[in-house]
């Protein structure tokens, strides 16, 4: 039975890789220190805070496929609303048509949330920031 390590941090997203990392290697001579960039711990802190916002604005994985499933039945909930004789391909082929277009709203939900997403990190950037978390993130003990 494998049992997981209590210590272990069980969060994998941005701030805690980076915040980790500093954690767990922040002692030691060659990793990159904050004042050589001539940034203070609490602005990093309130800067990945910001990030990891920015980064969860989609969601969990779960609440994603929740909004996808529904939204890619709205057609179909839609189509039941004609009757069977309205249907313009038969049946069958009209449902698959309802649901080929449930799918590609749901695309286009996550296309433009994924757009968001990338323009608010976009204005959000910021060098001296970045700079040290990139030293941190590809330091190697």
């Amino acid at each position: 039975m494998n049992l997981k390590d209590p210590d272990k941090e069980f969060f994998d997203d941005f701030e805690h890789k980076v915040t980790g990392k500093i954690k767990m290697y922040g002692d030691r001579p060659n990793f990159p220190q904050l004042e050589n960039y001539g940034i203070e711990k609490m602005e990093l802190d309130d800067y990945l805070f910001d990030k990891q916002a920015i980064l969860d604005m989609g969601g969990t994985p779960r609440h994603k496929m929740t909004v996808g499933g529904i939204i890619t039945l709205i057609p179909v909930i839609i189509l039941s609303a004609f009757p069977d004789s309205a249907y313009i391909y038969g049946k069958m082929w009209t449902t698959v048509l309802a649901i080929a277009i449930g799918l590609m709203l749901t695309l286009c939900l996550y296309a433009v949330l994924k757009a968001i997403i990338q323009m608010r990190l976009s204005k959000h950037k910021d060098p001296k920031f970045e700079t040290y978390i990139k030293a941190v993130l590809f330091y190697e003990p």
